[in-house]
């Protein structure tokens, strides 16, 4: 394995708390439209672009039914679900440690996120972290969103590192993938929603999705908080100056 030169990060549900936060509008939009919705389903979902999105509630439930209308009302409802936690939207465990552990040791980092700048930037100023992150690209940057490996590869270039010496921390199925085919070493990091309730009456899911243990088995590493990538990092890094 190559020493960790560079670390580019997710930024929803892996930086921020803002997965759990979605999921809840997800099941409001479930009980309005009639829908079901389980975390799997909803896994499936998270780190795509708007397209991806509503091919996978189209995918989901049926070509038949105007899930661009249930897409619409989640989209609606982000920004004031946002604006009642006073934009604090919640640090994910082991952030801070993890970036102080690269400032320390001067390794580049970036975030390279599938949501609008604007979006990132009231994330970030939410958490005071706006100027956390050096390089930042958004979802507008790139004509190919996550599994495509665009994002990461812009990141990467803004850094001027290379892909195999790169780890990219993904909470998402489309986000490790993006970095597996982008040549990156792709960290699963678990966002852990198990907590959250299900709807299970209403239109049924038409497809079977994969829980969070089959988006790890994709990953070339897995790890349970941010915190636990620095060891990881440290160890790759000593190994080579030996």
């Amino acid at each position: 394995m190559n020493p960790v030169s560079a670390v580019i990060f997710d930024m929803d549900g892996l930086i921020f708390d803002t997965e759990r936060i979605c999921y809840q509008i997800y099941l409001e939009a479930a009980r309005r439209f009639g829908f079901q919705m389980t975390r799997n389903m909803y896994t499936c979902l998270c780190g795509r672009t708007e397209k991806g999105i509503l091919d996978g509630l189209a995918r989901a439930y049926g070509p038949e039914h105007d899930v661009a209308s249930w897409r619409a009302f989640v989209r609606e409802r982000k920004a004031p679900a946002r604006a009642a936690l006073n934009g604090h939207v919640g640090k994910k465990p082991g952030l801070l440690e993890l970036l102080s552990y690269l400032a320390e040791r001067e390794i580049p980092y970036a975030m390279a996120s599938s949501s609008t700048r604007d979006v990132i930037d009231s994330c970030l100023a939410g958490e005071y972290l706006t100027h956390a992150f050096p390089v930042i690209m958004d979802g507008s940057m790139v004509e190919h969103g996550k599994p495509d490996p665009e994002i990461f590869l812009r990141a990467a270039d803004a850094l001027g590192v290379a892909p195999e010496d790169t780890l990219v921390l993904e909470d998402s199925r489309a986000g490790i993938r993006a970095a597996n085919a982008g040549g990156f070493m792709s960290g699963f990091v678990y966002d852990d929603m198990s907590d959250l309730p299900e709807v299970h009456e209403g239109f049924p899911i038409l497809v079977e999705f994969e829980g969070p243990e089959a988006i790890a088995a994709e990953a070339r590493f897995t790890f349970d908080t941010l915190a636990d990538a620095v060891p990881f990092i440290e160890g790759s890094r000593t190994c080579t100056d030996r």
